[in-house]
């Protein structure tokens, strides 16, 4: 049996004993099924879809993880590079996991994400949270320290829109940490529109940035693709 048939039937089974997600799907396939026809549409999707994935996501089993917890500790590390008393923004800050341990090390941060999901930021306690888009950063120009995004550019529309406005908001040799599935392999799961690797973000990013570090975490349950992060400091 090949590995794509043995992974179908594991999704398969796994619905089955999730009826919610069920639910889930059919909701998503009938309301936003021309989610690929408009940014616009695609936007309202990831309200709706982010929305829900929090719930699966945000969980203390979750969090425990050992991926989850060599996740925090390596964007931990890569923040300390840029200094103390940073001031941070976390783009797709979800319910402030990363927030709240970035603001513990002394940091001011911010939280920026889709109207749907920021209340979850408020319940852990994240100072500034604010909601909107993250191809339209809604900041004036210079001044983050850095500019953080996990799991975020694989769900945009247009990324280069994105990296081009945290180029924008961050100060000089501000710095700019990007997580991402790797390969083209992660556009298979979740709501994923875009497939990164290092040198595609090298690409994108030009002779604005220069690369300071990628690290790889192989596949996990619930990351079924290798995961990597980015650490960039503007030129």
């Amino acid at each position: 049996m090949s590995s794509g048939i043995k992974r179908h039937i594991h999704g398969i089974m796994w619905l089955l004993r999730n009826p919610k997600q069920i639910q889930h799907l059919i909701i998503r396939e009938t309301l936003y099924r021309h989610r690929n026809t408009s940014r616009q549409g695609w936007i309202e999707w990831q309200k709706y879809d982010t929305y829900t994935a929090a719930f699966q996501h945000s969980t203390s089993v979750s969090y425990a993880r050992p991926l989850n917890q060599a996740r925090i500790q390596t964007f931990l590390e890569m923040i300390s590079r840029g200094g103390k008393n940073l001031n941070v923004l976390d783009v797709g800050c979800g319910d402030g996991v990363l927030s709240e341990p970035i603001a513990k090390q002394g940091n001011i941060v911010t939280g920026f994400d889709l109207p749907t999901i920021t209340p979850m930021a408020h319940k852990r306690r994240v100072s500034n949270v604010f909601s909107g888009d993250a191809e339209n950063l809604a900041f004036k120009p210079e001044i983050f320290d850095i500019v953080l995004a996990s799991e975020v550019v694989e769900h945009l529309w247009n990324p280069q829109k994105f990296l081009d406005d945290a180029h924008r908001v961050l100060k000089p040799k501000g710095l700019l940490i990007l997580e991402a599935p790797e390969g083209i392999e992660g556009l298979r799961y979740d709501a994923h529109k875009n497939w990164f690797t290092t040198e595609r973000f090298q690409h994108m990013l030009g002779k604005k940035f220069t690369l300071l570090q990628s690290k790889t975490y192989s596949p996990e349950w619930g990351a079924p693709t290798a995961t990597f992060i980015c650490l960039f400091q503007k030129n």
